[in-house]
């Protein structure tokens, strides 16, 4: 087993997954198959890292696993796990609960409730069974100023 450098070139086809880098000693490898676990999936970037398992005596096969990029994985707490891409999207699980991070707005979920973070829009009909309280202006848009 030896490191992998992504250089960025992916190949998806027939359902599976096949990159392209280097290896420690400026080796080349292409086209090379990447398993991924069920229910996952992702695209790795250039400059990501992972895994490549030549195979003895078959210098044509190989397979990487792993792909991740030292400057886009996210620092989580002890326990904690977490979904993201290249593009600062982030759902992360951690002892309190849920965060989901979609360009700086962010939806937090606790066993106490949600709290959501930036314009919401809701389309369609809301109920709510309970108080409604609000520290800032209630806006009736359609002019019947509540009716």
């Amino acid at each position: 087993m030896m490191r992998f450098d992504f250089d960025g070139r992916v190949e998806e086809k027939g359902g599976q997954q096949f990159v392209s880098g280097r290896g420690p000693y400026g080796d080349a490898w292409s086209r090379i198959y990447r398993p991924e676990p069920h229910g996952f999936a992702s695209s790795p970037i250039a400059g990501g890292k992972g895994f490549v398992l030549p195979r003895p005596g078959a210098p044509d096969f190989a397979l990487v696993i792993g792909g991740e990029h030292p400057g886009k994985r996210p620092v989580l707490e002890n326990g904690g796990a977490a979904i993201y891409d290249a593009f600062g999207n982030i759902q992360k699980f951690v002892a309190a609960g849920i965060v989901v991070d979609v360009a700086g707005r962010t939806i937090t979920t606790t066993a106490g409730g949600w709290v959501l973070n930036g314009p919401a829009t809701i389309n369609g009909d809301l109920q709510v069974n309970g108080s409604i309280n609000a520290t800032g202006a209630i806006t009736d848009s359609d002019g019947n100023d509540g009716a």
